[in-house]
């Protein structure tokens, strides 16, 4: 699993569609704001899966920490026959929403980034543009 982090529009899928997947010689399916479904079982792909806010949204009455370890584990699942990509979005940049859904989804997405990073092979943040390597290997070879 690789991590892509950093604000919107900061060109984070254009780092992967430029520098990582040049690597990739195998079919990408891009999810942006869902997870593939149960029927759908992608097998040697690249997925690639964004706006991670819009999967978390319909699931802000549960605990944080719950959905967060469901939500990873389904992409876990994903990555033992895939080759898996998360560009995950920094709302807040540390802010605290003074709505509570707001605040709910920020903190919801931070249990889910750390998972994630935690886990991942690699981790790059890209703002404006700029990448820089937090974990792993930096030209993103697997």
């Amino acid at each position: 699993m690789h991590v892509i982090l950093g604000g919107a529009h900061n060109g984070k899928r254009a780092y992967v569609e430029r520098e990582i997947l040049k690597f990739e010689k195998i079919d990408v399916l891009y999810f942006d704001g869902a997870l593939p479904s149960n029927e759908l079982q992608p097998l040697g792909k690249c997925i690639i899966i964004s706006q991670f806010e819009k999967i978390l949204e319909p699931f802000l009455n549960e605990p944080e920490q719950i959905i967060a370890q469901e939500i990873f584990s389904q992409i876990k699942h994903l990555e033992k026959y895939n080759n898996v990509y998360c560009i995950c979005t920094d709302t807040s940049r540390g802010v605290v929403p003074l709505e509570k859904d707001a605040r709910q989804l920020r903190d919801t997405c931070g249990r889910l980034y750390q998972l994630l990073c935690a886990h991942a092979k690699t981790v790059t943040r890209v703002w404006y543009g700029i990448p820089q390597h937090l974990k792993g290997d930096s030209n993103g070879e697997n």
